[in-house]
Order: C-alpha cells, then sequence, then structure tokens
C-alpha cells in the first residue's frame, strides 16, 4: 500500500511532467507567435494550468494524513494570514479581521490551517466579482475555535448548494471543485469541521472550527 510520501513522490512527478509540457508550449508559442491564432490552443494551455493546479491541490490534500501541531497565538496567527492576502495585490477587493477579546491559544497545525483559511478568502474573492469587501470573524466557545469567512457574493447556486463539498463539482469556470473539499479535510484532520451558511441573494458565511488542543 501506498504511504502519503508515495502519494507526493507521485504527484511530484506528475506535475513536472505537466510544468515541461507548458514550458515546452510557451517556448513554441514564443518562436512561432502564429500558433497563439490556432483554433483550440488556448483552450488547451488552459487544460495545462487546470491540471497542474488540480495536482498540487491534491498534493495538498495528502498531507492532511499528518499534522505539524504547535500551540498558536491565533491573534499573531491571522495577521499572518492577513500579510499574505495583501501580497496577492487584490486592488479591489479587501478583508477585514474581527476579533473576539481574549482569546486562548490553540494547537494546530498553522501551514495547513493558512491554506483552508485563504482557500474559503479566495472563494469569497471570486464569489463576489473579485471586488468588495469580505469579514473574517474569529471567536471561541465550548473550547473550540471558529474563524468564520464571510462574503457579499449572492449565496449558493441552488443547483450546488447541496454538493459543495464533493470533489470535482462547482460552479466556476475553469474550478476543479477541490478547493472546499480540501478545506474540509483540513478541518477534519484537526477533529474540527467547516461549515456552510448560505443567504440567497446576499452571500456566504463559511466557518472553520477548530478544538483547542489536539489530544
Amino acid at each position: 500500500m501506498l504511504n502519503n510520501e508515495d502519494y507526493l513522490n507521485i504527484f511530484h512527478e506528475i506535475k513536472n511532467s505537466i510544468t515541461l509540457i507548458g514550458g515546452s508550449l510557451q517556448l513554441v508559442a514564443k518562436k512561432h507567435p502564429e500558433v497563439n491564432r490556432f483554433e483550440y490552443w488556448n483552450e488547451a494551455m488552459s487544460e495545462i494550468s487546470f491540471l497542474k493546479n488540480m495536482v498540487t491541490q491534491l498534493s495538498s490534500a495528502r498531507l492532511c494524513g499528518h499534522l505539524n501541531v504547535m500551540q498558536i497565538n491565533i491573534y499573531a496567527f491571522m495577521h499572518q494570514i492577513a500579510s499574505s492576502i495583501r501580497a496577492f495585490s487584490w486592488s479591489s477587493f479587501n478583508c477585514n479581521i474581527v476579533f473576539e477579546e481574549s482569546l486562548p491559544l490553540i494547537e494546530l497545525d498553522p501551514q495547513l490551517v493558512k491554506q483552508a483559511v485563504i482557500n474559503l478568502v479566495k472563494n469569497a474573492y471570486e464569489a463576489m466579482g473579485n471586488n468588495g469587501t469580505a469579514v473574517i470573524t474569529v471567536s471561541c466557545s465550548d473550547n473550540y475555535m471558529h474563524i468564520a469567512v464571510t462574503d457579499q457574493g449572492g449565496g449558493l447556486d441552488p443547483a450546488f448548494a447541496d454538493h459543495i463539498f464533493q470533489p470535482f463539482i462547482t460552479s466556476k469556470t475553469g474550478g476543479s471543485g477541490l478547493g472546499l473539499v480540501i478545506t474540509k479535510e483540513i478541518a477534519e484532520a484537526h477533529h474540527g469541521r467547516l461549515e456552510c451558511s448560505s443567504r440567497p441573494g446576499d452571500g456566504c458565511t463559511f466557518t472553520l472550527s477548530f478544538p483547542l488542543t489536539q489530544n
């Protein structure tokens, strides 16, 4: 049976091959720019990018089997995430963080949880048409830390509402349908959960809930 390291090596080799193909086609386009006008050229390049992104996300999902847990100050952690979000240079998009007072320390894998939160913020960004303001609310109750990302993107498409945590199902053009699946796996790997509340015509709130300790 393959272990996590075996899977990651396989994903790495596949990604390398996809990158080589993409790079070779870019060199062809640079030497022969007329190919950009060929039928299906842009679609082919788009599919290569899609495959590379999918392999990256699948390899991240395999990492959920092993957590690098440490005790985290949630205030400092979320401010680090805010800095990463600003680095995306989404000029027409803002993300505000609201903290409950006196939040305790929490045990989690910072790399994976950062990925989970940023996945939700990216979803908010896309749901709102790349502009507007999303709000991250951090609170604590019943020995769980809650990180809720709220957007004003109009709410879930009813055709997808019951299937948002299933792989390869998405309403986004060019989307893989893996972002929420991986985010949910990260939450569950921490013995937590990911929940969604949709407000039709208004927006959505996705909430990550993590226990304070990983016993």
